[in-house]
């Protein structure tokens, strides 16, 4: 977890969009990058789960199983008032199955906070699978009836995604907001025949948003 995502989940929270108890996904890596201690400070109960077991783990659960693995081994399924999905739905290869299950665990009115990258180097933990772009959320939350927060869909650290369509496309947030160093850019990697040569956009983009159910 980034700087920024820990500050959009810290917004979140202040805002009270994170409801108690708390469901965390993903969190059997690295401890330092669970938000556990920063729910637990602001008074929200905290659960974590992952796929293997770790010291902030409370379950061991794969939410890409079907419904009745994962009710059979979270006991607490259809009680949450948050999920937290944070740099997760990367990683899996049914992304759309993962969102269905954490709604699932989520009471009615529950929030789904998720980060993903839009546009980030490959990594592991344990594989890195896709990138989900804004339409795919606003598509996710239109065919399940759900409903995404405006106010909070974002390029995380870098505004608004609202901010950055245009025609009804979106596009990504430049380097710079200063033209001239946007120019710079493009021509100094375009002589130097570098990777970024035809990226006019910062290397490290993650969308983030809020989902109520």
């Amino acid at each position: 977890m980034t700087d920024d995502d820990f500050q959009y989940v810290t917004k979140l929270l202040a805002n009270g969009l994170i409801q108690s108890p708390c469901l965390e996904l993903g969190v059997g890596y690295e401890e330092g990058w669970v938000c556990k201690e920063l729910l637990l400070e602001a008074g929200v109960d905290y659960v974590g789960t992952d796929m293997i077991s770790g010291p902030a783990v409370d379950y061991v659960v794969d939410f890409e199983e079907d419904w009745a693995t994962v009710q059979r081994l979270l006991p607490e399924a259809g009680a949450f008032g948050s999920a937290l999905v944070l740099n997760v739905l990367e990683h899996t290869f049914q992304p759309v199955k993962v969102l269905d299950n954490v709604f699932k665990v989520l009471r009615p009115q529950g929030t789904c906070i998720v980060v993903t990258p839009a546009v980030w180097p490959l990594h592991d933990f344990p594989y890195d699978c896709c990138r989900l772009l804004p339409n795919f959320y606003e598509q996710y939350c239109k065919r399940r009836s759900l409903q995404l927060l405006d106010n909070y869909f974002e390029y995380v650290g870098r505004g608004n995604v609202r901010n950055y369509k245009v025609q009804e496309s979106y596009t990504f947030p430049p380097p710079s907001d200063n033209y001239m160093q946007q120019m710079k850019s493009r021509i100094v990697h375009k002589l130097f025949n570098t990777t970024a040569r035809t990226m006019f956009f910062p290397c490290h983009i993650a969308v983030g948003l809020v989902i109520r159910k």
